[in-house]
């Protein structure tokens, strides 16, 4: 066997033990660009997934627009419609959050998992849609290992948010592809 051979059927062995492995706690631990490459794997092949729906993926994704837009009057539905609409409206939901089927699908559900929440919480900082107590504590008594956490959160978030800056308009992108239904198309 060639030696690049060797090291791709080593690499290959050893993938599934590396992604079941410990996960850092991404509050507290920087990201890595491999980290954000990692999540926007993920993310694209999740929102390519849901770019070219046909059949009853297509028909839930539409109702869903549909009853945003006009709410439907239950009454004159029969229980096989509601029945129908029910199932569609929970396939809707999986569409929304395809990124969590491929992450499975590949089996690094913590890991992507984990990664996912620090880029969303960074995402939502570096765009202003996240909340912030600006230094205060948000209205409870902190004990001293919280206050000392949070100033762990804060520079990890500092430190994170170049790695994000960069991706925020491919990151709504890809959130609007994947789930945007959902939410009235935002």
């Amino acid at each position: 066997m060639r030696p690049s051979a060797v090291l791709l059927a080593g690499f290959l062995l050893s993938a599934p033990a590396w992604a079941a492995g410990p996960v850092p706690d991404y509050a507290i631990t920087p990201m890595t660009k491999a980290d954000v490459d990692f999540y926007l794997d993920i993310m694209r092949a999740a929102a390519a997934h849901n770019q070219h729906l046909a059949g009853d993926d297509k028909a839930a994704v539409d109702l869903t627009i549909q009853m945003q837009k006009h709410p439907p009057d239950m009454s004159h539905m029969t229980a096989g419609q509601m029945a129908r609409n029910a199932n569609l409206m929970a396939r809707a939901a999986d569409l929304a959050s395809y990124d969590e089927k491929v992450a499975e699908q590949r089996g690094v559900t913590a890991r992507y998992d984990a990664i996912k929440n620090e880029v969303e919480a960074v995402y939502a900082q570096v765009t202003g849609e996240g909340g912030s107590c600006a230094g205060d504590d948000c209205g409870g008594q902190l004990t001293a290992a919280q206050i000392a956490r949070g100033k762990q959160e804060d520079a990890t978030v500092r430190a994170d948010k170049p790695l994000i800056a960069p991706h925020v308009a491919e990151i709504k992108a890809l959130k609007k592809q994947i789930g945007g239904f959902m939410f009235g198309g935002q």
